[in-house]
């Protein structure tokens, strides 16, 4: 029980000592000791199989109570202080539906905490994966142009996220859940608009808004449990009956939906790419988005078989198509990224829906490698934006030459998306085999399998897209001095690509699966890449040109130019899913 409280406290702690510290080296001590005793921590509970529970208190229920309404005030002031009535409207909904619950309506008390085998692989997610990136804030942030106070703040920042993080993957009450989930929203806020510049501001507020969604139909959600079983507990309702249980977690799946970024809310998530990188890192990988496939696996028992979670699934699953198509179309590095953050977000939860042991564990497998790979490749992203100030994949161009550490680390990172026998690739290939084994029984999951098949053929084309810009080389490249990576930087990345490597052996371990044979293509890869670029190393792999003119040619992004109205009726269609996905809890 002690370690689960340092889970949450520890963060905590330090975030206070960095503020005061003025040492760059203490910032580096407090940070590094943080996130090893954290990830030895989650390692720890990992490989414990007992599950542990704490009761409300009445005390923590009133501190909570007080926080929560704090907090909806705040964002009130925000909405109110830069005049947007989308925050404002919705923080407001929120503070009347979230009083109305506490005053009238009566809810006993229960289960408030609990940690069970899901909660420990997020854990691992958390402080392994984002405690190095704290780690690397630090570096990052030196070269900003901002008081070393700030600075200190934005690592303390995001040191609390973790904390925040910890605690809302153990929450067994759906009001806690709902603090916790707008205090989510409160940090990409702050975090956002960190620079406080124009855009940075304007990309928060909308993130402020979107996120709101969420919130509020989490309340609604919660309306309906007190009314139909008298209880905010999770381990309640999973044990109740009834379709209002199946409204319930439509209601909940409809907010997982937003903070997943899911179509049409795609942009909240694109605009956080205006913050520091490891803000995007943390956003998209590690921490806050992994709510959303979290949630589902969480009710996915009750999902399994019903006309919402068929409609959750097949509709994620189109997702993952459209923002794998769109994620085709771009060409800022940051962009492509977060587009195909959210297409895989999308296929966790459409297998998730599922509901099945089978396809949990399979879930379990994508959330933790694409959290490793994504920050890898994010962080990589950060290295190449801050040392060689490239943001677009056509100023690649000659990377491999000025930053061929750098360039190997990216194609690395692009190969455990895409390849096997990293977990993403055994994931997709599993969930393939379970869907065609369920077709006899659920039909509509054959939608799911062609869209699994068609969105993985998409992002395979979009890796090799990106892969083919850092390593193209122009003849006329100037000289250029060796590459130089700070242990800064260095040392959050091969930690990373270590991680990467021992989640993939045991894996393989446990899966039962033929190590050797799947560890063949890596290794080849590994080895003769390196040789390909010298052998290239003199030859001009620019694009071709045709009469004195670069081609530049790219389908999908001339789609949408030509066609203006598609990616409104694109959103227009999703948004239709989603409000269908609360009236199919109705009807179920």
């Amino acid at each position: 029980m002690q370690l689960i409280m340092l889970l949450i406290f520890l963060p905590m702690v330090s975030a206070f000592a960095v503020v005061l510290s003025r040492s760059m080296a203490l910032q580096y001590m407090l940070t590094g000791v943080t996130a090893l005793t954290l990830t030895l921590i989650s390692g720890y509970l990992f490989f414990t199989p007992l599950e542990f529970s704490v009761n409300s208190v009445a005390l923590l229920d009133y501190l909570f109570i007080g926080a929560d309404i704090i907090l909806l005030l705040f964002f009130i002031s925000q909405g109110y202080a830069f005049k947007n009535m989308k925050v404002l409207g919705l923080a407001l909904l929120q503070l009347l539906i979230y009083l109305f619950i506490e005053i009238f309506l009566a809810h006993g008390g229960g289960v408030f905490l609990h940690v069970d085998t899901l909660a420990k692989v997020m854990f691992l997610i958390i402080n392994g994966v984002g405690g190095i990136i704290v780690v690397y804030a630090l570096h990052y942030m030196r070269d900003e142009a901002m008081s070393a106070l700030k600075k200190r703040f934005f690592i303390a920042g995001l040191l609390l996220f973790l904390s925040i993080m910890n605690l809302i993957v153990m929450a067994n009450s759906l009001l806690l859940f709902f603090f916790l989930f707008e205090m989510t929203t409160l940090a990409s806020y702050l975090l956002i608009a960190f620079r406080g510049d124009d855009i940075s501001r304007a990309n928060a507020l909308r993130a402020l808004w979107m996120n709101q969604i969420g919130g509020v139909v989490i309340l609604l959600g919660t309306v309906v449990a007190i009314g139909a079983f008298e209880s905010v507990y999770f381990d309640v309702l999973m044990h109740a009956s009834g379709g209002y249980l199946l409204f319930v977690i439509a209601l909940l799946s409809m907010a997982a939906w937003v903070k997943g970024a899911l179509l049409p809310f795609d942009s909240w998530l694109l605009g956080a790419m205006v913050a520091p990188t490891p803000v995007s890192a943390i956003l998209h990988s590690a921490t806050m988005v992994k709510i959303a496939p979290f949630m589902i696996l969480k009710f996915a028992p009750v999902l399994a078989g019903t006309l919402a979670g068929s409609l959750l699934s097949v509709g994620a699953s189109l997702v993952f198509v459209a923002a794998s198509y769109l994620a085709l179309s771009k060409e800022m590095l940051k962009e492509i990224l977060g587009y195909s953050t959210i297409a895989l977000l999308a296929l966790m939860m459409a297998i998730a829906a599922i509901g099945t042991a089978e396809s949990s564990v399979l879930v379990m497998v994508l959330i933790f490698f694409h959290a490793v790979s994504k920050a890898l490749l994010f962080l990589g992203a950060g290295v190449i934006e801050k040392q060689h100030h490239v943001k677009s994949i056509e100023a690649m161009k000659g990377l491999v030459e000025r930053a061929p550490q750098s360039t190997w680390i990216m194609i690395l990172g692009f190969i455990a998306l895409t390849l096997p026998p990293f977990g993403l690739f055994m994931g997709k290939l599993w969930a393939i085999e379970l869907l065609a084994s369920t077709l006899v029984v659920m039909p509509q999951y054959l939608i799911v399998l062609l869209a699994l098949i068609v969105g993985s053929v998409i992002m395979v084309l979009l890796y090799f897209k990106v892969a083919s810009h850092l390593l193209a080389n122009r003849s006329d490249e100037a000289p250029h001095e060796k590459e130089y990576l700070p242990i800064g930087f260095s040392f959050p990345l091969y930690y990373l690509i270590a991680l990467l490597g021992f989640a993939t052996l045991f894996l393989l371990y446990n899966a039962h699966e033929n190590a050797l044979y799947w560890l063949g293509l890596p290794f080849m890869i590994i080895i003769i890449v390196p040789y390909f670029l010298k052998t290239l190393r003199s030859f001009d792999r620019s694009k071709v040109y045709h009469c004195g003119e670069r081609e530049e040619f790219d389908g999908a992004e001339l789609y949408f130019q030509l066609n203006a109205l598609s990616r409104e009726r694109l959103y227009l269609f999703f948004t239709l899913i989603f409000i269908g996905l609360g009236v199919s809890g109705v009807l179920s």
